[in-house]
């Protein structure tokens, strides 16, 4: 499934087939389930900008300042492709016309990405580490005391509400680059003990973007030969570590000295509430 770093690039890819091009039209597959896009301008502009696991879409009327947002998921294998206009892929489920004669479309094999006009970020997705970093950092360490947060910090990292964009490969690289961070743990433990587990979620994803995406199944750099598909995933897909189902039926990819009995010593002595920081020394700040 594309994570953070993949949808950078497909927001990337999106803008430099967009960039000085006029469109013409948008015709949806009528295969596909979702609603067909009411665009009235009979020339516009498009631009993207990324967040966490989605897009949003700009469309601009050539004519006059009125704009349209289109909120997008890629799902598990959603991408974009610039072909000729009668080269789209069968899989094609949005089409968007260019006045070059050419097609720049959505494309989904599997069919679990999704689009919804007139809506631009969701609400109940938390800040983009990478360009939201402070807000991501404080709204975590403001909110160590909510539930979720018993949770171990394995199953945590996947929760859009506080960890937007984080996905299976990229949880598995941050715990596992941060050495000593016990995924089995519960999460506020873990981050009130180790916060430099936060500052990984944004530089991880980073790297990935830098190195041109995870290249992971069902999902291939949008730029084709021109990118930089340099491996860089120490932990995931990785036949020395070990695997593990969570409770969502992912696997998680972990290493190996992380398999000992679920009776961790070090929270014999653990008072949850006492054991972490005060929301007020971040609140403010």
């Amino acid at each position: 499934m594309p994570e953070l770093a993949e949808l950078k690039l497909t927001s990337d890819y999106v803008n430099s087939c967009s960039n000085n091009i006029t469109y013409t039209n948008v015709k949806k597959n009528p295969e596909h389930k979702g609603k067909e896009l009411d665009i009235p301008f009979n020339y516009f502009k498009i631009s993207t900008e990324s967040k966490g696991k989605e897009i949003v879409m700009t469309i601009k009327d050539e004519d006059s300042p009125e704009t349209i947002k289109i909120r997008m998921t890629m799902g598990m294998s959603g991408h974009f492709q610039l072909t000729n206009v009668g080269q789209e892929s069968k899989h094609a489920h949005l089409k968007f016309y260019r006045k070059d004669g050419t097609v720049l479309s959505f494309v989904d094999v599997r069919r679990f990405g999704k689009w919804t006009q007139g809506l631009s970020w969701n609400e109940d997705r938390g800040p983009d580490p990478t360009t939201e970093p402070r807000e991501f950092f404080l709204n975590i360490m403001t909110n160590l005391t909510k539930r979720t947060f018993k949770k171990p910090l394995y199953e945590v990292l996947m929760d859009q509400k506080w960890f937007n964009g984080i996905g299976n490969y990229l949880r598995a690289e941050i715990i596992f680059r941060a050495g000593d961070v016990d995924p089995f743990l519960p999460a506020a433990q873990q981050i009130a003990k180790y916060p430099k587990i936060l500052k990984l979620c944004t530089d991880i994803p980073m790297l990935a973007y830098a190195k041109g995406g995870g290249s992971i199944k069902d999902w291939d750099n949008p730029f084709g030969e021109n990118a930089i598909q340099e491996r860089f995933m120490l932990c995931y897909g990785n036949q020395n570590m070990d695997t593990r189902m969570d409770r969502n039926k992912r696997r998680f990819w972990y290493d190996p000295k992380w398999n000992v009995p679920t009776s961790r010593d070090d929270l014999k002595d653990w008072d949850y509430y006492s054991g972490l920081p005060s929301p007020s020394a971040y609140e403010n700040k």
